[in-house]
């Protein structure tokens, strides 16, 4: 069975062994459809992400010489020519994108220890940045952007969780990498706070919010959203 992967560099799997795509066009291609199972990716939008502001000549004949480059790869089943474009037939098992999709859907509704649980297995899914080392700049300016902030709000579901089952200190570590590698991101912040609060650790908590006060500030010229200001409230009344 052939398995991809695009939560990370793009990668092909057949019965577990590595299916190589060498051509970069030929694995933006594939990260193109693999971004849309089972629907119709039109011609002009696949001819845009494979060569960008720079098509050739004879585009959509050139995009047909790739798809049959891409179906000798992956056998003729799973590269159909539809109305308008192609597609690429796959099961929900067989993309990483999809079980992580669903993996984050039965989290949302599952209680605290099972949400920890479930969110963990699909944040393991994640091999590297989304689609990392595909040079096609539409999908890097749009598609990236959007699977990357998945990953984080299943972070931060994950962290949600992990603090109602009192896991405090030991998040306190991760927390602070977070809001180092992503320091405009007030919901980080407000989970640093909140899990310094219940460790009982005021001064690091209102030094937090400090930090992001100032951010928020000389970045965006913003103050502190509500979540950020109640916390704050709430570590003050703890005195």
């Amino acid at each position: 069975m052939f398995e991809f992967g695009i939560l990370g560099p793009v990668e092909v799997r057949a019965d577990g062994a590595p299916v190589p795509i060498s051509a970069a066009k030929l694995r933006t291609l594939l990260a193109a459809l693999l971004l849309r199972p089972n629907h119709t990716v039109p011609t002009t939008t696949l001819i845009e992400h494979v060569w960008g502001d720079q098509p050739p000549q004879r585009g959509v004949a050139a995009l047909q010489n790739y798809v049959m480059r891409l179906r000798q790869a992956l056998g003729e089943s799973h590269i159909r020519t539809t109305p308008g474009g192609y597609s690429i037939s796959l099961s929900p098992s067989q993309l990483d994108l999809t079980r992580f999709s669903r993996l984050t859907v039965e989290a949302a509704a599952a209680g605290p220890a099972a949400r920890s649980r479930l969110l963990t297995v699909a944040l393991e899914l994640w091999r590297g940045p989304a689609l990392e080392g595909i040079p096609s700049p539409p999908l890097q300016r749009t598609e990236v952007p959007r699977l990357e902030e998945l990953r984080l709000n299943a972070v931060e579901m994950r962290i949600d969780a992990d603090l109602e089952l009192g896991r405090h200190a030991a998040l306190v570590p991760e927390l602070r990498s977070l809001t180092a590698q992503h320091p405009l991101r007030e919901r980080f912040w407000h989970q640093l706070m909140l899990a310094l609060r219940r460790c009982g650790r005021r001064a690091e908590a209102l030094a937090a919010y400090r930090s992001v006060s100032e951010l928020l500030c000389e970045e965006l010229g913003l103050d502190p959203g509500p979540e950020l200001r109640e916390q704050f409230a709430a570590i003050l009344q703890a005195s």
